[in-house]
């Protein structure tokens, strides 16, 4: 993968390729997680790249002389890291009070769930204090540090303002928007206050072009347009999913298209001969000779343990044959602990898994489900590697990239049940067990029949996953922006 030295490009998110944080009297840093790190991680090792994130900066970090710039300095390879300082009093009602309680719920169908109880005065404020200050700061900040770039990716629902911000000062760079959750249908953004869902979608059409992740999120994105803004949209395909142009209201065409996201097999595989992935196949030694389902992913509302757990209880009530022989590994990631919503739900989730295990530890010969709480990528590459059920049935995803990790790591042929609403489900129809996430008996069903598969089948089906992870991978969800945006005479990026 190469980027061209004299064609700079600039990611603007939320996240970087580290993180940062302070300790005691300095900057720490340590590797990024998540979905968006991973696809992206390996561009910001190339020359020419920048990579602005915000970082939250508390009272004590403001007030010292050590330089937060100077802490990123090399952290990435040749690429340049830009963290933007954001103050704490301003992040927390930005990230948590906007992005994550309002956006990330609404847009995963969850807005009103939990103990979420509606937009009060302290959602506005933190609305016009919090998420609308960061959007403005951080094209601030691009604009300031990068007086040479040539495109402008930037990322996600947090920065939906900022390509219009962009476009105020720097029309003439190419921007590009990319979502990378699903995109809500226009009633349920009218829950909103009126001016959040028009500030949001003229923020994201001061882009040239408009990324999202399935024709689904494209025709979502199109009728808001349309039915909020009253704009004229056209909609069109691109290798068979829905596309489509918005023109605003200044008579500017904004393409409106699907980029499936993906995962970067190269990475995986080196990922797969590390240490750590090594230390972690010997803490599942202890599981030879057991069948294994597997899930890992974040402990949040949107993925819906609850009934995947319910599900699997349900299994062993209607299956006795398979409670001697099979255990449930959970790969949890804790999240947002600051949030009402996700405390709640984590102790749900939790005596949810305390009630089966205490039904059937006897007849199992032990608890049936085995949690891992914590944040451990390798362990979780580990479990991919040798499970023989993979669930993934979440409420709403915008693909969720745990089905294309594991056809890549997998180490024998098992099966996959997903859920319909994950936008990966497109992908792998013909691959795995599709449910419907509120379906627990159909899904306890279908967890059955996966263990039931024959072997021939189990890997005809994952060579097919595993063949379309291959033809269309990480750095091809890259380069069809990249060749997307650029314009005649402006090259933009070359990514091999």
């Amino acid at each position: 993968m190469s980027a061209a030295n004299d064609s700079p490009l600039v990611v603007i998110s939320n996240r970087g390729p580290v993180g940062f944080r302070w300790e005691g009297q300095g900057w720490r840093t340590s590797p990024a997680a998540g979905g968006l790190a991973s696809m992206l991680t390996p561009l910001a090792r190339e020359a020419g790249l920048t990579w602005m994130c915000c970082v939250a900066e508390p009272a004590e970090a403001q007030d010292s002389s050590v330089s937060l710039a100077a802490t990123a300095t090399g952290v990435s390879g040749r690429g340049r890291v830009v963290p933007i300082p954001i103050p704490e009093q301003v992040f927390e009602p930005y990230y948590n009070g906007v992005s994550n309680e309002i956006l990330w719920m609404l847009q995963h169908g969850l807005l009103g769930s939990g103990d979420f109880h509606g937009v009060d005065c302290a959602h506005l404020r933190a609305w016009e204090r919090g998420y609308q200050e960061v959007n403005r700061q951080v094209a601030d900040a691009a604009v300031r540090s990068c007086p040479d770039a040539k495109a402008f990716l930037v990322q996600d629902y947090h920065l939906y303002l900022v390509p219009a911000l962009l476009r105020r000062t720097r029309p003439e760079v190419p921007i590009l928007h990319f979502t990378h959750i699903p995109f809500a249908e226009p009633a349920d953004w009218r829950m909103l206050p009126k001016p959040w869902p028009a500030a949001i979608l003229k923020g994201m059409l001061g882009a040239d072009i408009v990324g999202l992740q399935t024709g689904r999120d494209v025709n979502a994105f199109l009728a808001c347009c349309h039915d909020i803004l009253g704009l004229r949209v056209v909609e069109s395909t691109v290798d068979g999913r829905s596309a489509g142009t918005v023109v605003t209201a200044m008579g500017r065409r904004v393409p409106v298209r699907p980029y499936p996201a993906s995962v970067d097999p190269a990475s995986l595989a080196e990922a797969m001969r590390s240490p750590a992935v090594r230390a972690a196949r010997e803490r599942l030694a202890q599981y030879t000779g057991r069948r294994l389902i597997v899930r890992a992913d974040r402990l949040d509302p949107a993925k819906n343990h609850l009934d995947g757990f319910r599900a699997f209880g349900r299994l062993l009530e209607t299956r006795p044959d398979l409670r001697g022989q099979l255990r449930f590994l959970a790969i949890l990631s804790p999240s947002r602990p600051d949030i009402a919503a996700y405390q709640a739900y984590r102790t749900a989730v939790l005596g949810v898994i305390d009630d089966i295990n205490a039904r059937f530890a006897e007849a199992c010969g032990g608890p049936p489900i085995v949690v891992h709480l914590e944040n451990d990528r390798p362990l979780a590459l580990a479990a991919l590697e040798r499970c023989d059920v993979l669930l993934v049935n979440s409420l709403a995803d915008g693909m969720n990239l745990v089905p294309k990790e594991w056809a890549v790591v997998t180490q024998r042929p098992g099966a996959a049940v997903i859920s319909e609403t994950a936008g990966v489900a497109a992908e792998a129809s013909d691959t795995a067990l599709l449910v419907s996430p509120r379906d627990v008996e159909r899904t306890a069903i279908a967890l059955g029949a996966a263990l039931d598969m024959p072997e021939a089948e189990r890997a005809r089906r994952l060579t097919l996953l595993r063949d379309r992870v291959a033809a269309w991978t990480s750095s091809d969800w890259l380069s069809a922006q990249l060749a997307d945006l650029e314009r005649p005479g402006t090259p933009v990026a070359n990514v091999a």
